[in-house]
């Protein structure tokens, strides 16, 4: 990996979205203890020029990795299905193709790659880690923009729901996945208005349906 200037990394960080302050949904890909790598949907906040932090929870693979390797990629994509196999990874996800990670964390699938060193480390929450890093090169591969899709976004979000449903559920704490399944019904309405039922978007949200029953069956 080539480091590139500071204003070339400012600008592309500019184009791609990030927005001081604000938070995006990204596939951040780090490497484990044995050398293999780990990819999850994890939210992503610029908090400088260069500057982004990521937050995950301290029980997951991604805050070991940035804890003990210091690097990671922030992979840009809005296609469910990355975002569900990654999720989920656990599951048998039948007829849903897990993404191929490259040696140096980038997806091959995914628009734009940010390649990320780790500058500190400190705690959101009791359960919740932060992760300042800076940013050192940037590859984006799909030059053309795209057309939004609310089916697209919405379902992205199902998934973020989906996970708050799943530790609720092995938690037994079903009182308190109430909320995140109703925004997760508000999601699948959106999907079911205007994307197709043969749509990507469509396939995730029934495979996250298949989940969350036997969740909710499992604490009958």
């Amino acid at each position: 990996m080539v480091r590139m200037a500071m204003p070339e990394i400012v600008g592309l960080l500019d184009a791609l979205g990030f927005r001081g302050g604000c938070t995006v949904e990204a596939m951040v890909a780090t490497r484990n203890a044995d050398g293999s790598q780990n990819a999850a949907p994890m939210g992503v906040t610029r908090t400088g020029s260069d500057l982004l932090e990521i937050k995950p929870y301290r029980s997951s693979a991604t805050y070991r990795n940035l804890s003990e390797r210091g690097e990671a990629c922030v992979n840009l994509t809005d296609n469910p299905c990355l975002f569900l196999v990654t999720a989920f990874k656990r599951e048998d996800l039948r007829g849903f193709k897990r993404p191929q990670i490259d040696e140096d964390l980038s997806l091959g699938s995914a628009d734009a790659s940010v390649f990320v060193e780790v500058l500190s480390s400190g705690e959101v929450s009791r359960d919740r880690g932060r992760f300042p890093c800076r940013a050192l090169s940037i590859e984006v591969r799909r030059r053309l923009p795209r057309a939004f899709s609310r089916g697209r976004a919405e379902a992205i979000e199902a998934v973020v729901h989906a996970t708050r449903i799943e530790a609720y559920m092995r938690l037994g704490r079903r009182g308190d996945a109430e909320k995140p399944y109703k925004r997760f019904n508000e999601c699948k309405g959106v999907v079911e208005g205007v994307s197709s039922p043969d749509s990507a978007e469509a396939s995730v949200m029934e495979a996250l349906e298949a989940l969350i029953s036997r969740w909710m069956k499992a604490l009958r």
